[in-house]
Order: structure tokens, then sequence, then C-alpha cells
């Protein structure tokens, strides 16, 4: 069994969360990244192989990132959407399994044109905002 991985932007309710747990943030507003903004990340992650499963608009998105070393000796995590909407549209994404620090690194270079993301595992419930 492993870690689900949540993607979330700051919004007022995610902004509101956070204060109330007492978690900093930036107090700024952010948004999902779209299609081509995923791809373009995934393109530029040299030491991984990327197998992308693409069942279209309005089906699962997925896309498996492993380390070049192999998933037994080095990173490795599945990004998914569960619905497709489209390379120019914003994607609900979240990740399954994997490392946290490939996570976090994916999530980093998204930031740069959505803004802060907030990270939030299912074991813990506990948010981190990625910048």
């Amino acid at each position: 069994m492993g870690i689900l991985w949540t993607v979330w932007p700051l919004d007022s309710q995610m902004k509101a969360w956070l204060q109330e747990l007492e978690v900093p943030h930036p107090n700024v507003s952010s948004r999902f990244p779209t299609g081509c903004e995923i791809k373009t990340v995934l393109s530029q992650l040299h030491r991984f192989n990327v197998e992308i499963r693409d069942n279209g608009i309005g089906g699962a998105w997925l896309a498996s990132i492993v380390s070049v070393l192999g998933g037994d000796k080095g990173e490795w995590t599945l990004l998914n959407i569960n619905e497709y909407s489209g390379d120019h549209e914003q994607q609900q994404l979240w990740f399954e399994k994997g490392w946290e620090s490939l996570i976090k690194s994916v999530l980093c270079h998204l930031t740069r044109d959505t803004g802060p993301l907030v990270l939030i595992d299912d074991a813990s419930s506990q948010p981190q905002v990625i910048v």
C-alpha cells in the first residue's frame, strides 16, 4: 500500500485551511497547471523515463516517471489526471505512490507557471506548500 498525494492551488478556501493549521504560505493565489505545462515539465526530466497513457479528452491520463536507474534503485512516481480536459485547460492532478522528493521536484517546476501549489499526503493529511 502506498501514499496518495493530492495537489491543490492556493485559493481562498485553501488559504483559510492553511491558516487554521498554522502552515505558513504566501498571500498569493495560484491555479492548477495546464496540460501543456505538465507535458513540458515531464519532457524536461532528463534523468527519468516518462511513459504517458493518454485516453483523450475526458479520459484518464497517467504519466509513469521512473529514474533511468530503474524503480528499484531510483526515484519514481505516477502522476494522474482523472479527466484530462485538454492541453490548454487546467488539470486537477494527483500522485499515486512514489518518492516524495520527485513529486516535489515536479511540482517545483510547475509552480513557475502556476504559482504555489499545496501537496497533501493521505497518510498524515499535513499540507506542504511548494513554491
